[in-house]
C-alpha cells in the first residue's frame, strides 16, 4: 500500500494454470471450527446469509496467525523482505499456492512482467565540516549522479511553514541553489514539484524526509512520473535532516551523494483461487501478497493475504453451494504501483469485466495502532467535490458498516481514493469496490485512540514499510476482529449480489 497519488500504466497477459513447485508446508485445517461468534444479520434479499454467519462463525484470526507465522518465516529466511522479484515473494506464493490447491480451489497464476528499479549505489557523507555518513534511500527511477559521486553545499529552503518549504522558487530567495544539493520536507505540493523547482534552480540533487512521530523512519520513495525528474534524488530519515539543517543554518555544510540505479525487467505473478461452484457472477476479494524492498510486509500486506487463505479454507467445505463463483487474488508487484492488478484488470474482455460482480479489497488490517477504516463507496462522508466509487459500491460499504454495527466495533469510513492499493484499477473500470484497511502514514488523533484505542499522536503503524513489520508488529486483536469481517462480506456476496449493478451495468 502506497499513500502517494500515482496511475501505472498496465500490460497485457492471459491465465494459465500454476506449475510452480509447492512448499512442503502444510496449511491448517479447513474444518470448521466452534459455533459463532459473531453477530446473525437479517436475511439477504435472496434468503438467509447462512454461509456469511457460517464463515464468520468459524473463521478466526487464530486461522491468519497460522499462515502469518509461516510467512514471517519466509521473509527470515530469505533476506527479511517478500519483495517482488525475491525469493521470498515466490516462497510466499508457493505457500498460498499449495493452501489453496490442497483446499480443492481452481487455483491458477498469470504471468505478470514489470520494471523495476535496481539500486547500484546509494550513499551520502557529509565531508564538511565534519566526516560522516548519513542513510539515504534512491528514489526508484530517480536520474543518478556521476561516477564517483557529487560533492556540493547543502541548501535548506526557507518557507513560512514547513509544509510548503521548497514548493515556490521564493523559499530560496538569497540562498546559493545553483550547483547544491537541497534538502526539503516533502510538502504540500509533492516532491515532484518540489524537485522540479529546486533543478530549475540550478541545484544538483534534492535529499528529502517525510516528518513523521518516527523520526527514525526512511521511506523510499518513487518517481510515478520519470520524465518530470532532472535530478537525483533520495530520502533520508527525519531525525538525520534535522540535525543536517541544524547545522546548516550554523555554517557551511558540504556533502557527497553517490545515488545511482538502473531499470530492470522482469516476470512475477498474481494468484487466482476460484470456487468450483457458482454462476457468472463472480465475487473478487484480494490482497497484495508482496511487500517493498526494505520491510517483511507482515502487516503490509500478509496479514490482510492470511485473512483471505483463512477465509479460503472455511468455505472450501462449501464451495459447490454457492450462488455466485468466488474469486481470490493475491495480487503481485502492487508495492511497484499496483502493476499485477492493473495488469489483470486491463487485459479483461469486456465480457469478462462484466461477469465481476463488485472487488474486495484488503490493506494493512493488524495495525499496531490502527484505526478501522470503512472504504467510503458513495465518499457520503468526505468533503464536499469528492468523487464516489463506482455505483454499488455504497451497497459493499454498508455490509462491512452493518456487521460491524451489530457486533458493536468502531470504525470510520475512508476516501476510496486516499490510499493507493488494489482496489484502483477497479474503480477505474467501473468495477463496485469496497473493503477495510488500517491506517498507513496518517497520526491517530486523541478522539481516534478514545474509540479505538492506543496512542494519540502517533502513527497507525510505525512500522509500515520499515524493518520492523514483522510478526511481532501485529495487534492481534485488530486481527480477531477484521478476519471474521472479512469472511462475512465473502460470504454474505457469495450468496446474494442483488443488490448490485446487474451484470454489464458497470461499463
Amino acid at each position: 500500500m502506497r499513500v502517494f497519488v500515482r496511475t501505472k500504466t498496465a500490460l497485457v497477459t492471459g491465465l494459465v494454470t500454476i506449475t510452480a513447485t509447492i512448499l512442503s508446508a502444510a496449511p491448517p485445517s479447513a474444518t470448521s471450527h466452534a459455533a459463532a461468534t459473531t453477530p446473525h444479520g437479517a436475511a439477504g434479499r435472496s434468503g438467509e446469509p447462512w454461509l456469511a454467519r457460517l464463515l464468520a462463525g468459524s473463521t478466526s484470526g487464530g486461522d491468519a496467525w497460522r499462515h502469518l507465522r509461516v510467512l514471517d518465516r519466509i521473509a527470515a529466511e530469505n533476506g527479511g523482505v517478500r519483495a517482488t522479484g525475491t525469493p521470498g515473494f515466490e516462497a510466499s506464493a508457493r505457500y498460498a499456492a499449495k493452501v489453496l490447491t490442497d483446499a480443492g480451489y481452481r487455483v491458477h497464476q498469470q504471468q505478470v512482467p514489470y520494471t523495476d528499479y535496481r539500486v547500484d549505489a546509494e550513499s551520502a557523507t557529509v565531508t564538511a565540516p565534519a566526516a560522516r555518513q548519513v542513510r539515504a534511500l534512491v528514489m526508484r527511477f530517480s536520474p543518478v549522479t556521476p561516477p564517483g559521486g557529487l560533492d556540493a553545499q547543502l541548501v535548506v529552503p526557507r518557507a513560512t511553514t514547513d509544509a510548503t518549504a521548497g514548493c515556490s522558487a521564493a523559499d530560496y530567495d538569497g540562498l546559493p541553489v545553483s550547483g547544491s544539493i537541497v534538502l526539503v520536507q516533502r510538502g504540500s505540493c509533492g516532491y515532484t514539484a518540489q524537485q522540479r523547482v529546486a533543478a530549475g534552480l540550478g541545484a544538483r540533487a534534492m535529499l528529502i524526509y517525510l516528518s513523521t512521530p518516527s523520526p527514525n523512519n526512511i521511506y523510499r520513495l518513487h518517481a510515478f512520473n520519470p520524465q518530470a525528474f532532472t535530478i537525483p534524488v533520495a530520502s533520508v530519515t527525519q531525525a538525520q535532516a534535522e540535525q543536517l539543517a541544524q547545522e546548516s543554518a550554523q555554517q557551511q555544510v558540504r556533502m557527497r551523494l553517490d545515488l545511482r540505479g538502473h531499470e530492470v525487467a522482469g516476470v512475477t505473478a498474481n494468484l487466482f483461487a476460484e470456487t468450483r461452484g457458482g454462476d457468472d457472477r463472480t465475487v473478487m476479494a484480494g490482497a497484495h501478497l508482496d511487500s517493498v524492498t526494505e520491510a517483511p510486509g507482515i502487516n503490509d500486506n500478509a496479514a490482510a493475504a492470511a485473512a483471505l487463505m483463512a477465509t479460503a479454507l472455511r468455505l472450501a467445505p462449501h464451495q459447490d453451494k454457492v450462488r455466485h463463483k468466488v474469486r481470490f487474488a493475491l495480487w503481485g508487484a502492487e508495492e511497484l504501483i499496483d502493476v499485477g492488478s492493473n495488469y489483470y484488470v486491463s487485459n479483461l474482455s469486456p465480457a469478462e469485466r462484466a461477469k465481476i460482480a463488485l472487488y474486495l479489497n484488503f490493506e494493512l488490517i493488524a495495525a499496531p495502532n490502527g484505526v478501522r477504516f470503512v472504504l467510503d463507496g458513495d465518499a457520503s462522508e468526505q468533503p464536499p467535490g469528492t468523487p464516489p466509487g463506482p455505483a454499488g459500491s455504497q451497497v459493499v460499504e454498508k455490509v462491512f458498516k452493518d456487521y460491524f454495527d451489530r457486533a458493536g466495533l468502531p470504525y470510520e469510513s475512508h476516501d476510496l481514493r486516499a490510499v493507493g492499493s488494489d482496489h484502483e484499477p477497479f474503480v477505474a473500470a467501473g468495477i463496485p469496490v469496497g473493503g477495510l484497511n488500517g491506517g498507513v502514514l496518517g497520526v491517530k488523533t486523541a478522539a481516534q485512540a478514545a474509540r479505538f484505542g492506543g496512542v494519540a499522536g502517533q502513527l497507525y503503524d510505525p512500522c509500515y514499510h520499515q524493518p520492523c513489520d514483522t510478526i511481532g508488529n501485529l495487534d492481534r486483536r485488530a486481527l480477531d476482529e477484521n478476519v471474521p469481517a472479512i469472511a462475512w462480506a465473502v460470504g454474505r456476496f457469495a450468496l446474494d449480489v442483488s443488490d448490485l449493478p446487474a451484470a454489464g451495468a458497470q461499463e
